[in-house]
């Protein structure tokens, strides 16, 4: 159910025309799915932002090197999305993601061996899910697409956004877990590798951050990052808060940069 204080998105028309056979025949839309998207680092299976934030947006990208396809596809099964089933779904080379080419701006992962265990097989897949019959926007939209990584938060964030030069609407910050978390560092620090990959990026910085985690909303505040400010809510009765970027105006989400 989207947000009434946030701009509803128009279906785009890949999304609208979109079939199992055009999902295998036709070429992947890379930029159309990142640009104004909610992109989520060490999401797990969460549907929080999906059920409070679809219709706000269409295109979820999902990212937690401690899950498989196989726990995906089961998850999409069973307890899946409320109201909603799987159109079409198909797994996403490399080669897609990073057309362009990636070279890491950033130092590569020095990852704890308590951790080393946790991390599973890369995978990347796409899916497109569609309401159930007789439901309405009240609900949520009408189709939406999540674009799940098996991978590190900050390296994916390097390689989809910052190489392809996009920009993502909104990014989620949500009990991410850093140390015996399984997380090799720390999403909440604005110090930090993903804060600087984020806020660093040449085409600019995600108007909206989610924040927030287990426990009361008394912990949450203010936002991880000091580049956030003006709180416009807490997603249902989550503690899950919706930060504006501080000097955002305008298109609360902002497009990318197409240059060069």
């Amino acid at each position: 159910m989207p947000i009434s204080s946030l701009p509803l998105q128009p279906s785009p028309d890949w999304l609208v025309r979109m079939s199992p056979d055009r999902m295998r025949s036709e070429p992947f839309p890379l930029r159309e799915l990142l640009d104004g998207s909610l992109y989520y680092p060490s999401s797990s299976f969460d549907g929080d932002p999906i059920a409070y934030l679809g219709g706000n947006h269409l295109s979820f990208v999902y990212v937690d090197y401690g899950r498989d396809r196989d726990e995906l596809l089961d998850a999409l099964e069973s307890p899946g999305f409320l109201a909603y089933r799987v159109l079409c779904h198909r797994p996403v080379l490399e080669s897609e993601l990073t057309p362009r080419g990636w070279v890491p701006r950033l130092p590569v992962a020095i990852i704890p061996d308590h951790i080393l265990g946790w991390i599973k097989r890369p995978f990347c897949e796409w899916v497109v899910l569609e309401r159930e019959p007789g439901l309405t926007d009240a609900h949520g939209p009408h189709r939406f697409s999540l674009l799940q990584l098996c991978a590190d938060g900050v390296a994916a964030f390097d390689a989809l956004y910052v190489s392809n030069r996009v920009v993502p609407g909104t990014i989620a910050i949500i009990q991410p877990g850093h140390g015996f978390g399984g997380n090799w560092t720390n999403f909440e620090d604005p110090d930090q590798p993903l804060a600087r990959s984020v806020l660093g990026n040449p085409a600019g910085r995600p108007n909206l951050l989610l924040y927030g985690g287990s426990g009361g909303r008394d912990r949450y505040t203010r936002p991880c990052w000091p580049q956030y400010g003006g709180c416009l809510g807490f997603l249902g009765n989550t503690s899950i808060g919706v930060w504006r970027r501080s000097e955002s105006a305008g298109n609360i989400f902002g497009r990318s940069y197409n240059g060069g």
